[in-house]
């Protein structure tokens, strides 16, 4: 499966979905215009990719702000995680946050309560 690479704008997230090296990140700020459409190519990649998964995917997502519209696509995306998880995957989504953003933690933490996947919360400094 060929990765699927997306640089990172003011409004959209960089967006890094590589199979073959076991990278899978969405980085950056997500508040595009048209969320569904940015995230419907990323959606059809991630739902191909659920057919045939590695043994084991580690999720990143590095978010220092998004939006309500992608926060229902980031929920989609872990509840197709979570499909990949039940199927006897190794799964894990590494959560990070910038270190003093309660509320970036704490959507993660909301997000880990609707799955079965294990979430590993990882802060980080601004510089």
């Amino acid at each position: 499966m060929e990765p699927l690479i997306i640089g990172a704008s003011e409004e959209r997230p960089g967006i890094n979905l590589d199979p073959q090296s076991n990278k899978f990140m969405i980085f950056g700020k997500s508040f595009p215009e048209e969320a569904k459409k940015f995230y419907e190519p990323i959606m059809l990649w991630l739902e191909e990719y659920a057919k045939k998964p590695n043994k084991e995917t580690n999720f990143e997502i590095r978010l220092d702000y998004y939006n309500s519209a992608t926060s229902t696509i980031l929920l989609e995306i872990i509840h197709l995680l979570n499909s990949i998880f039940k199927k006897g995957h190794k799964v894990k989504i590494l959560w990070h946050y910038l270190e003093l953003d309660d509320d970036m933690l704490d959507a993660g933490k909301e997000y880990s309560e609707m799955v079965d996947i294990p979430f590993e919360f990882i802060p980080f400094e601004d510089f």
